[in-house]
Parts: structure tokens; C-alpha cells; sequence
């Protein structure tokens, strides 16, 4: 694959995880403006720590990514792509919850990036 065609399928990627969490995160944070709410909240009915439902969430992501790959007779329940996309954000938020569970451990992340962000 010439790096031109892997480029177009990186940044469609991108757009769709991003297309994704917009449409699923109001539903999964029940509104809340504390964008990990779901993992604080699940953890909490439970008794069970965030980042530890955050693992299961994204264990079963993988699992399904692994299915459809080693499996051919198993019809997706959407497509490939979506799953793929999804990944990411279950790594974005799974790299937040980290920072937001221990901030002092994550300080260089925050200093590093504050520039992108203008909050």
C-alpha cells in the first residue's frame, strides 16, 4: 500500500471515530457533561473502579474487532470500519480516564498538549 492510499484511510478513520463519538456520547453520558460519566457511573452501581469498566468495555471492542477477522462465518453486526473507528475513541477515552483518575502522573501530558485546546 503506497503511503498516499494509507494517508486517505487514516484520516477517513479519524473523521468517522470522531463522527462516532459525537453521535453515541450524549446516549452513554446520559447528557452529563463529564464525558467519561458512563465508566464513573457503571464503576459506581457496581462497585467496581472506572478504569476497570473502561477495560472490559474495551476488551469486548477488541474481541468483536477479533471475531469478524478470524471468523468468516460470522455476519457483523456492523462494519469492519465502524469497529476500527470505535477503537479509537475507546483509546482516547481510556488514555482520559487515566489522566482524570491521577493527574499528577499525567501533568506532562497536560502541559504538553494544552496548547491544542482552548479551554
Amino acid at each position: 500500500m503506497k503511503k498516499r492510499e494509507y494517508n486517505k484511510i487514516r484520516l477517513e478513520l479519524l473523521y468517522l471515530s470522531k463522527k462516532i463519538m459525537e453521535e453515541k456520547q450524549p446516549e452513554y453520558t446520559n447528557n452529563n457533561k463529564d464525558v467519561l460519566y458512563n465508566f464513573k457511573s457503571i464503576g459506581g452501581r457496581i462497585n467496581v473502579e472506572p478504569l476497570k469498566v473502561w477495560a472490559i468495555f474495551f476488551d469486548k471492542h477488541v474481541q468483536s474487532i477479533l471475531s469478524n477477522i478470524t471468523n468468516d462465518d460470522i455476519i457483523p453486526a456492523e462494519p469492519i470500519e465502524t469497529r476500527f473507528a470505535d477503537a479509537i475513541n475507546y483509546l482516547v477515552l481510556g488514555l482520559a480516564l487515566m489522566v482524570d483518575v491521577n493527574k499528577e502522573n499525567h501533568k506532562k501530558i497536560l502541559i504538553e498538549y494544552k496548547n491544542f485546546y482552548n479551554e
